[in-house]
């Protein structure tokens, strides 16, 4: 796997790199060991029945709550940096740690096996489950974020995203209007490979223009790239690119903030300095003259 990061990517702070990695390993230490030995001691809490209600005074009770609490937040986390494969994840780890506290039970207290047969065999269901979940999620991001390919021998290079355009034929099973209004079309997928650049057109939803991605093609065949996308992603823009600057032009002239030849001058400059190149200089000037 390519360790180049994307040269639009904004820099995270070092000590939030290093402060998100500890909190999960806290968080999935501290549910592991609140589900488990809360599901342990649990034939040991003695509880006190009447009218239907039970309640007890024993702290140990509430172990498993507090350990769904917290493997809930893991699993939110984990599902923010990698999606179904991360929920996946803190689902099977709180399971597990459910299945470890009975088998604890059984094997080193003394705890009668068909007392908790029928929880085991749900909860082993329901890891199967989140495994099954969990296998799915990582097959889905090795194929989005294109590092599945370059497992198999394909080239992953940083690239950016110009001349969006709305979806104008069916995009799979769905047509081109409910594309559209699902932010689905195509754009330009620009690259450079070998000292040479590339320019695709491919299939994208809207709002990854302004995201860091990678183009992601065999040596041979650069004209077949596909879009992928960094592995931690989030609604920050990249750094500045040409596609934003070309529409911040545009949609400065509409709302009257500059004439329309102050910002044909403006293109004119970032062309000379090597900023656009002619295609994207082109289509700039068509936007902004209401071509």
């Amino acid at each position: 796997m390519p360790s180049t990061p994307h040269p639009d990517a904004k820099r995270r702070n070092p000590a939030a790199v290093l402060l998100g990695p500890l909190l999960l390993a806290a968080l999935l230490a501290a549910s592991w060991w609140l589900i488990e030995t809360g599901v342990r001691v649990g034939h040991t809490v003695e509880w006190e029945c009447w009218g239907g209600e039970c309640s007890t005074d024993d702290w140990r009770s509430l172990l498993p709550v507090a350990g769904i609490i917290c493997n809930v937040v893991l699993a939110i986390m984990l599902a923010g940096l990698a999606r179904a494969f991360g929920f996946g994840l803190a689902a099977l780890a709180g399971l597990l740690a459910a299945l470890s506290g009975w088998s604890a039970a059984v094997t080193e207290d003394g705890l009668a096996a068909s007392e908790v047969a029928t929880e085991s065999r749900i909860v082993g269901a329901l890891a199967g489950v989140a495994a099954v979940i969990a296998l799915l999620g990582l097959l889905a991001e090795l194929r989005v974020t294109g590092y599945g390919a370059r497992l198999l021998g394909a080239q992953r290079v940083p690239a950016r995203l110009t001349d969006y355009g709305a979806a104008e034929a069916p995009i799979g099973g769905i047509s081109a209007e409910t594309a559209a209004a699902s932010g689905f079309g195509t754009a330009s997928l620009r690259f450079t490979h070998n000292g040479r650049r590339h320019s695709v057109r491919v299939r994208i939803n809207r709002k990854w223009i302004d995201q860091p991605v990678f183009a992601v093609f065999r040596e041979t065949r650069p004209e077949n790239a596909r879009v992928a996308l960094p592995w931690i992603r989030s609604g920050t823009p990249a750094a500045e690119t040409s596609s934003s600057t070309t529409a911040a032009a545009s949609a400065s002239t509409r709302t009257g903030s500059g004439s329309i030849v102050s910002e044909l001058e403006r293109l004119a400059a970032l062309r000379s300095a090597g900023h656009l190149t002619q295609e994207e200089f082109d289509a700039a000037k068509r936007r902004l003259l209401g071509e």
